[in-house]
């Protein structure tokens, strides 16, 4: 754990004990992190019902999907700076705002009729999210090094899947009722703020003690290296997004008709995040360029073999072998991130990363059309991917030899 913290509102760093951070902070962590899952999954079943209410809207159908797609475009264009202003301001503040904007903005709709109004909250709710993510990750980086850092990395990525799921039945069954009813589920916020407020405290350098000799002005924010992070950051999203974007798309070429069974068989299959996670968690000793090879394996094998499984029987568990790279992918991209900031860029940097990789989610559509240019199938320009994936692995692994 990290020592190096002091409380908000304390004294002199010297003139206190360090405080230390728990299961507490990172349980709590996990509540933050879990917000952005809210902000989309809560309101997927309720798309068409949203689509019926509002059909007489002029342009209703491009406004509609903007509910759900605007927040998420938000943090992929304002993560960076919301980091800068954690990193200038505090990011305590910064969280406390943010989770109350969060939670008030996304109960809007529940007294709003204008669809305009309702786009317009989401906006507020997708700047929020954009200080939530990038101010959750920096301070698992500011709370916890080393194995702590990673074994709260891996639980937060073991129970990602049962939270969204959980988030998407409750959704479905409150849409059951009416279409405003899902945007309760934002009441949720207001508890992770409760929570935040009691247990998080503002990160303070140790360094800034006044028995310490002055430091030297602050370094400039790591422009060059930022590009490398962010640049590999969206590479990797790009495949992830192809699963967590076109799921039921790569079920349905299986042969899947059902809608709902879709939403079970992705269910089923999301049990491989919890794997990953876990293995993230157990194994603290494997480094993170390891972890990038197995994970990209991971996915390889499973983007060729669900092209080219012969039924569902074969094709759900080599769907699933994805997921388990989808679990290792954020703990293992978050800890190589935090790996290139220290604590006055972290803020920024983790905004920048989390953009990064949220513009994979706006990208991998259009490169999967790309590739299916060239004469693919849908399922054929996801077997490319994989290819591509099984030999960036392959690069990697004799990477990781050649450092050894």
């Amino acid at each position: 754990m990290n020592p190096l913290s002091t409380p908000q509102g304390a004294g002199a760093p010297s003139a206190a004990a360090p405080r230390q951070a728990g299961r507490a902070q990172g349980l709590a962590l996990m509540g933050i992190l879990a917000m952005p899952t809210l902000a989309l999954a809560a309101l997927v079943p309720s798309l068409p019902q949203l689509f019926q209410q509002f059909s007489s809207v002029p342009n209703f159908q491009l406004l509609v999907p903007m509910i759900i797609t605007v927040p998420s475009l938000c943090v992929a264009l304002f993560s960076g700076f919301m980091g800068a202003i954690a990193d200038r301001w505090g990011r305590r503040t910064l969280l406390l705002v943010s989770l109350f904007a969060f939670a008030l903005l996304g109960l809007a709709p529940m007294m709003f009729d204008s669809l305009l109004l309702i786009v317009a909250s989401r906006v507020i709710v997708g700047l929020a999210e954009a200080a939530i993510l990038t101010v959750g990750n920096a301070l698992m980086g500011d709370y916890f090094e080393g194995e702590d850092r990673q074994r709260w990395l891996g639980y937060q990525n073991m129970f990602a899947p049962l939270i969204g799921s959980a988030i998407l039945l409750s959704g479905g069954f409150l849409a059951g009722m009416h279409w405003r009813y899902p945007f309760l589920l934002y009441l949720s916020g207001f508890a992770v703020l409760a929570l935040a407020w009691a247990v998080c405290w503002e990160p303070v350098k140790a360094a800034a003690a006044s028995d310490q000799p002055p430091r030297p002005a602050a370094a400039p924010f790591p422009w060059r290296l930022s590009l490398l992070v962010c640049g590999v950051t969206v590479l990797f999203s790009l495949v992830f997004f192809v699963q967590a974007v076109q799921h039921g798309r790569i079920f349905g070429d299986m042969g899947v008709a059902s809608p709902e069974r879709i939403s079970v068989l992705a269910t089923i299959a999301s049990l491989g995040t919890v794997v990953g996670g876990y293995l993230f968690k157990r194994y603290a000793n494997v480094t993170v360029t390891r972890w990038m090879a197995i994970l990209l394996g991971f996915y390889g094998v499973s983007y060729i073999g669900v092209a080219w499984a012969p039924n569902l029987s074969v094709g759900l568990p080599l769907d699933a072998l994805g997921q388990i790279g989808g679990g290792l992918m954020l703990p293992v991209l978050v800890t190589w991130a935090l790996q290139h900031y220290g604590f006055e860029h972290r803020g920024r940097g983790m905004g920048l990363w989390g953009g990064a990789f949220f513009l994979g989610q706006f990208l991998s559509p259009p490169m999967v059309t790309l590739i299916g240019g060239f004469g693919f199938s849908f399922l054929g320009s996801v077997a490319v991917i994989g290819v591509v994936c099984l030999i960036a692995s392959a690069i990697l692994t004799l990477t990781h030899k050649k450092e050894q």
